[in-house]
């Protein structure tokens, strides 16, 4: 079999929905058409759905399916990657070493547009932080697109974009893996804890793929960095020239950027000193004041008024799944943060509940040290519910507050355990997870959905005695 590097040949991995993204638009687009004669669609999978499948393939497209067939991609000139595909494998690296050029979607889909980009990273409050940023742009008049890890594929919204708008990204690490020329004006980097340590062997290595989001930033862009990340503070240096902006919830001490002060934001930038009132936030959580003055201070370093920011928060919605109500039975109030996908989000969601609490953790672990949440559990969760896969680990973590731990078998189990355990009294059951969802649900939405499913027919049943 002839395995030489065709530079008319383009493969893209994966076949989720960046994947057929990705497909869409190198089959619509004239470059592409152009440049590639040919189009591969690997998968290390069967594919379920063979109505897209026969879809593409009358559009042309070959697909090579099953690790077995990943040899053919050495004919590929450039490989294109979905975000669950790890490019750093060695798998990949004799791509490399063969000559294939291996991009990140949206390293790809960069290359189409010249707009300005706002790219948000970080651990905890990408999606919160761009969705609000996005949010008070276009309530301001700014033609702003959202896109990237928050749903939408960049490669989806090249086609909108003009050369007026802001686009608003959230990258994951995954998303970050792969970056070559992609320059954002403002990045930011909210904060950084372990997670995903079942894709990456260390912090470091995880770090090292969050710092790429500075990776080409010039002296005329800037980046929005958290001054209460200890691990920002002390690399800050080695970031690159853009601009450092800071934002903190806990000191005065910023001289560019933004910090609060009781209910207000402090903005200081290059035009001096100004205020914006968030006693309309509707943000429940201290970890959300965090995302709030992140995206205060992206919005304010793309022109917008400090009372136009003020308006913009306001009159903003949450998102699903990010401390969100599920429900309230009496004095009990559910609260579903199913996003908390790793320790450290779901040690902030358990420090934001001032009230007596039950506290539901597991799904499936991701190499996380639950050890971290022993000193919050044991102040302020009177029960534990320990579900899925992780149940065990945390179990054997915290094994010193065992008493507070009663393992479930589903989330039914876990709405009727902690309303029995606060009808009495009053409080909240909250749902963050400190764990990812696939062992037993489709996504963390899935999972949220779920919970608020549980809760209205717990609410239900009491209602009806």
């Amino acid at each position: 079999m002839d395995h030489r590097v065709d530079r008319n040949i383009v493969a893209v991995a994966g076949f989720g929905k960046t994947g057929r993204s990705l497909l869409d638009f190198l089959l619509q687009n004239p470059v592409c058409r152009e440049t590639f004669s040919k189009i591969f669609l690997y998968d290390d999978f069967t594919i379920d759905d063979l109505g897209k499948k026969h879809y593409y393939e009358k559009k042309g497209v070959e697909f090579l399916l099953g690790k077995e067939s990943f040899a053919r991609l050495e004919q590929a000139g450039v490989i294109l990657l979905s975000p669950g595909i790890d490019g750093r494998s060695s798998r990949f690296e004799r791509l490399r070493q063969r000559g294939g050029e291996i991009l990140s979607e949206i390293e790809f889909a960069s290359h189409f547009f010249e707009a300005k980009t706002i790219a948000v990273t970080g651990t905890n409050g990408k999606s919160t932080t761009v969705s609000l940023t996005h949010h008070i742009l276009k309530e301001n008049g700014i033609n702003s697109l959202l896109s990237g890890n928050i749903g939408t594929p960049l490669i989806s919204e090249v086609n909108r974009i003009t050369a007026d708008s802001v686009v608003v990204l959230e990258l994951s690490s995954f998303q970050l893996e792969e970056i070559v020329d992609f320059r954002s004006h403002i990045a930011m980097l909210l904060n950084v804890t372990p997670d995903h340590l079942d894709r990456y062997s260390s912090l470091a290595n995880y770090f090292s793929a969050k710092k790429n989001i500075f990776k080409n930033q010039a002296e005329t862009d800037y980046m929005v960095l958290n001054y209460d990340d200890p691990l920002l503070m002390e690399n800050a240096g080695s970031f690159g020239p853009a601009k450092k902006t800071w934002f903190s919830r806990r000191t005065e001490a910023i001289t560019m950027g933004a910090f609060l002060d009781k209910d207000q934001i402090v903005l200081r930038l290059a035009g001096g000193e100004k205020r914006i009132s968030i006693r309309d936030n509707p943000l429940r959580g201290l970890h959300n004041l965090e995302n709030i003055l992140a995206a205060v201070t992206a919005s304010a370093l793309c022109g917008v008024e400090a009372r136009d920011i003020e308006r913009g928060i306001a009159s903003f919605e949450g998102l699903p799944h990010r401390m969100e109500q599920a429900g309230k039975i009496g004095m009990v109030e559910f609260i579903n943060d199913s996003k908390a996908t790793n320790p450290d989000a779901a040690l902030k969601s358990i420090n934001s509940i001032d009230s007596d609490m039950v506290l539901i953790l597991g799904g499936k672990d991701k190499g996380g040290d639950f050890s971290v949440l022993r000193s919050a559990i044991e102040a302020k969760a009177g029960r534990v519910l320990l579900l899925g896969k992780a149940a065990a680990v945390i179990y054997d973590q915290l094994a010193d507050l065992k008493e507070k731990f009663v393992f479930v078998k589903d989330l039914t189990e876990a709405a009727a355990l902690g309303y029995d355990y606060l009808k009495e009294r009053g409080g909240v059951v909250l749902l963050a997870p400190a764990c990812a969802s696939f062992d037993m649900f489709d996504n963390f939405e899935h999972r949220g959905d779920v919970f608020k499913e549980e809760c209205s027919a717990l609410q239900e049943k009491v209602a009806h005695g």
